[in-house]
């Protein structure tokens, strides 16, 4: 006989097999967050990718339905115009000489530069015995001379030129800061007075890429005594004074403050300076025993040497045909990108357009491309080059941007490599300003809750400046990073496509009869959105 038994049911297995179910729907949940997440960004890539090719679905919803995730790209038209940007911050690494006149724009630009000259603590000269020897118990120089080497040059090599090396009154301090328009002279740093010679040169592009620019004439110093040159005044303050070569700061307030180098005759060139400096060679004498046993006495020359360096400054001066460039602005046909100190495009972005009805949901990416104008003067060999580099930034913080040595943060600040290729269509390309356009809403936003007037007061809170930029790099743990961006010293320019917004030129219709921007400049954004 079978007996049945009562079944008795587990009342922790029970609970733990319910705890078990719900950690296992929240982990499924969580899986499902991150498949979404994932499906999102991959369209969102995707879409954008497709972008660039064609426009014929902006303005289209794609969704997802296993994700219920919703992607939508629009285009939208933007403005530009030229702004002449006036004086930029000086300092750069480089130096500018010479004058040439653009064959596209007409316009004529002028370089000169201040150098200061940097001194290594270990700077000696040789036994001053055998210097003595050599000339008559004295410590001299035999020769002296500003070797004035540069990277590359513009313009006709064979054209004279004419430049002049004033010695400085006194060092231009680190403690301001110095635009492209200071005058030396005027205020002080410089004296008509002041001891210095002149150079007539021509350029080339050997192997010897430099010029010399001779002090060899008698110095007189501050303190009254002459000097049978420049290097020899140098030589005798080291005996003296060994101590004022201690520090770069020690050397430009006690024995040379640095050179003003001027332009003082020519036009046709410009050559780009890497480096100048301040050579100085000098005859030793010297009393040896030869094998038997006689006296015989030695001679040869020897030489030493200051840079111009990082750790000191180098400042350009530029001078712009301002007339020519203010009327170059004006033109409604394009906008213009010219440096050095010449015109940037500003351009204002249509955030209250981008962000209008899309306030819930996520701005993926927007990027911009500017279209590139070809030369009108193509004919021209002394074409200057256009930017290789272009900044955006936003217009107000633009001064403060390069006063404060910041770098790109992809946020209000970005920038775009020129390239000629057929992928980005002879343009300068941002490949996502979405962190810009959302921060710029945000500001707005903010600042109208504070103040009903914020927008009259701020008129620049939705406009970038494009800035063509030098980018110094460095590489660390064989990756290459940006260390450095300044202002663009050297010839650049090049017309842009002006970017406008006329009602009537600047949209299209679509297949359902929507307007669809079709400016010459527009930018193209996707937002994505996941479904309650």
């Amino acid at each position: 006989m079978t007996l049945l038994m009562p079944i008795r049911h587990s009342s922790t297995k029970c609970v733990q097999t319910r705890t078990n179910a719900s950690q296992l729907k929240i982990h499924i949940s969580r899986i499902m967050k991150i498949l979404r997440l994932f499906t999102a960004l991959f369209i969102a890539v995707m879409t954008m990718a497709a972008c660039d090719d064609t426009t014929d679905n902006i303005g289209s919803s794609i969704t997802n339905e296993v994700d219920n995730l919703s992607i939508q790209q629009k285009v939208f038209n933007v403005t530009s115009r030229s702004v002449v940007s006036g004086p930029v911050l000086s300092r750069n690494n480089t130096g500018m000489i010479g004058k040439v006149k653009d064959p596209e724009t007409g316009t004529y630009v002028t370089g000169d530069y201040m150098t200061q000259l940097g001194v290594l603590s270990s700077f000696s000269l040789d036994t001053l015995e055998y210097i003595r020897n050599a000339h008559d118990g004295k410590i001299e120089a035999d020769s002296c001379f500003l070797l004035v080497s540069y990277k590359t040059i513009y313009g006709d090599s064979l054209a004279p030129m004419k430049a002049t090396a004033y010695e400085m009154s006194k060092p231009m301090t680190e403690d301001q800061e110095y635009y492209s328009d200071y005058d030396a002279f005027g205020n002080g740093w410089v004296s008509e007075n002041n001891y210095h010679s002149s150079a007539t040169y021509n350029l080339n592009e050997g192997s010897t890429m430099a010029f010399k620019i001779y002090l060899n004439k008698p110095y007189k110093a501050r303190d009254g005594k002459t000097y049978k040159n420049y290097g020899t005044y140098i030589m005798n303050t080291f005996v003296e004074h060994p101590e004022y070569f201690k520090s770069n700061y020690s050397f430009l307030n006690n024995v040379c403050p640095g050179f003003y180098i001027k332009n003082t005759g020519g036009i046709g060139n410009v050559a780009n300076i890497w480096n100048t400096e301040l050579q100085f060679y000098w005859k030793i004498q010297k009393t040896v025993k030869d094998s038997l046993g006689k006296d015989s006495v030695i001679t040869g020359y020897t030489y030493n040497r200051f840079d111009g360096t990082e750790e000191v400054l180098q400042l350009n001066k530029i001078t712009n045909d301002t007339k020519t460039l203010e009327t170059l602005a004006s033109n409604e046909e394009c906008t213009f990108l010219k440096s050095p100190a010449g015109i940037f495009t500003e351009v204002t972005l249509p955030v209250e357009d981008i962000i209008r009805g899309h306030e819930k949901d996520t701005l993926n990416t927007a990027s911009i491309s500017f279209p590139r104008m070809n030369n009108q003067e193509s004919d021209s060999k002394y074409q200057f080059s256009a930017p290789s580099t272009v900044l955006m930034v936003e217009t107000d913080s633009l001064n403060a941007f390069f006063e404060q040595s910041k770098l790109t943060d992809n946020r209000s600040s970005y920038t775009a490599s020129y390239s000629a290729s057929t992928s980005t269509k002879n343009a300068y390309t941002f490949y996502n300003i979405s962190n810009l356009v959302t921060k710029m809403h945000n500001a707005k936003l903010e600042g109208e809750k504070k103040n009903p007037n914020w927008v009259s007061e701020h008129p620049n809170w939705n406009k970038v400046m494009l800035v063509p930029v030098t980018l110094k790099t460095s590489t660390i743990n064989n990756t290459k990073v940006v260390t450095k961006i300044n202002h663009d010293m050297s010839l650049s320019s090049t017309r842009l496509v002006k970017a406008t917004d006329d009602a009537n030129k600047d949209y299209t219709l679509d297949k359902s009869g929507n307007k669809v921007a079709s400016g010459p400049v527009q930018i193209k954004v996707i937002y994505s959105r996941f479904k309650e």
